[in-house]
């Protein structure tokens, strides 16, 4: 009888505290999955922070494509913002949601450099792969899909990713150049390789370190330390200051071309 008595009160004191608590604790639940606001709030701000080098990563692969920069780096804003809000406030679930690295390259390297096509036309088959994944998962295929592929592969097919990306961030540094003979060959030491390594260095002692924020912390130091560069020392300037801040740049929308019409005359005709 003691035992129930004090069970009962238990959950009477949990039922106040919660009813209690503020109204964003109750509406996510925060109190009854064993947090607190204070260890979400910088949980959010870490995740932020570790994952916003997407902002500048993302349209600086995209722009090679012909996508204007301004342009890119708005979209890439703007989805992430709606789609982790969707996250939180549809799913309530504390997730970031933004565009995914291994994809951009695909779009990149592959769709508009390797195969020939408009950037247009590659945003008509990134709207098509959409149509067709949410097809998948109303029918609940794409989990079956996933589960049906061996861990292995799962794990090969992200360090593959990885090391292309790898790939493509030591050409963009001049690390490594192209090579008749051998493919690839190792560039010319200068003040742009010197400050890639110094970054990288910065950085990887950042991650090892598990600071917060490492790698929005590593591209901003190495965005120092490449200012002088074009302007103090150095041949070709890189970093440009355009201003505090601009408004987004919608100049891309509509540009989707979702039928392939204007397909690039280096792509084969589909007749």
């Amino acid at each position: 009888m003691t035992t129930e008595t004090s069970s009962l009160h238990e959950e009477a004191a949990s039922a106040a505290s919660v009813s209690d608590a503020p109204w964003l604790d109750r509406f996510f639940g925060v109190s009854r999955r064993g947090s607190s606001l204070r260890t979400e709030i910088l949980a959010g701000i870490a995740t932020f922070l570790a994952s916003m080098y997407i902002i500048v990563v993302n349209p600086a692969i995209l722009s090679e494509a012909g996508i204007p920069f301004s342009a890119a780096l708005s979209a890439t804003v703007l989805i992430s913002f709606m789609s982790s809000l969707a996250m939180g406030l549809y799913a309530r679930n504390p997730i970031l949601v933004a565009p995914g690295m291994g994809m951009n390259a695909l779009f990149t390297y592959t769709l508009v450099l390797g195969a020939g096509l408009s950037w247009e036309v590659a945003l008509g088959c990134v709207f098509w792969s959409g149509v067709l994944f949410a097809v998948l998962a109303v029918f609940n295929v794409r989990k079956a899909i996933i589960e049906a592929i061996p861990a292995s592969l799962r794990y090969a097919i992200t360090c593959g990713i990885g090391l292309f990306i790898t790939f493509i961030g030591l050409k963009n540094a001049g690390f490594i150049v192209g090579s008749d003979a051998t493919l690839v060959t190792l560039g010319s030491f200068g003040p742009g390789l010197v400050t890639f390594f110094i970054g990288l260095m910065a950085t990887a002692v950042m991650v090892i370190l598990r600071m917060n924020g490492a790698l929005i912390l590593g591209i901003a130091l190495t965005t120092l330390l490449a200012t002088p560069m074009g302007r103090l020392w150095g041949g070709e300037m890189v970093v440009e200051w355009s201003g505090l801040a601009a408004w987004p740049d919608f100049g891309a929308v509509m540009q989707v071309d979702i039928w392939g019409r204007s397909r690039s005359p280096t792509c084969p005709s589909s007749s």
